[in-house]
């Protein structure tokens, strides 16, 4: 991961609010009014209970769910266009695996979705699979899976990589 790039901050969260519809109708405020602003190179963690909002908030850095008011930028970009070239990437709580093909195979497959990327073999060494490179994904463990989701996630050499839970099942 390249942290000398100068330009933007890597992720400005401004007034970020997220507001849901609870099952009874009442109006939920899982986010509200985050102001932050993170540096390239600067580690950051979001701390706090279940239900505190972390997860939705990552999901508005990432581009998954839209804010109901404020604003977000990763290199002085929306989120979406930040995911597509490359400069982000994550490992989520859980996420969806072909569990009839091989760690290897996995890894493979999405780097071939990718213009530039990490070689196959170093992000499987530097997510500790090297030994499990042949196994089918159902055969894996919780935790070595979300390994291969790591391996995943460092395919495109990101500028900032989000981390949701990244113990999950391990």
């Amino acid at each position: 991961m390249d942290t000398n790039r100068a330009g933007p901050a890597a992720v400005e969260l401004s007034g970020l609010v997220k507001t849901f519809r609870s099952p009874g109708g009442e109006l939920v405020r899982a986010v509200d009014g985050v102001d932050l602003t993170i540096s390239p190179g600067e580690v950051v963690a979001f701390l706090g209970p279940n239900g505190a909002g972390k997860t939705t908030a990552l999901d508005m850095v990432l581009g998954l769910t839209t804010p109901s008011a404020g604003t977000v930028a990763v290199f002085g970009a929306a989120p979406r266009q930040a995911v597509r070239a490359g400069r982000i990437s994550a490992v989520l709580q859980t996420g969806g695996l072909l569990r009839d093909i091989t760690v290897r195979e996995t890894v493979q497959m999405i780097a071939s979705t990718l213009p530039e990327h990490a070689g196959v073999e170093e992000v499987i060494d530097r997510a500790g699979l090297t030994s499990l490179a042949r196994r089918k994904v159902s055969k894996c463990s919780g935790g070595e899976q979300q390994r291969l989701r790591f391996a995943l996630a460092l395919l495109p050499d990101p500028d900032l990589l989000v981390l949701d839970e990244p113990t999950a099942g391990m």
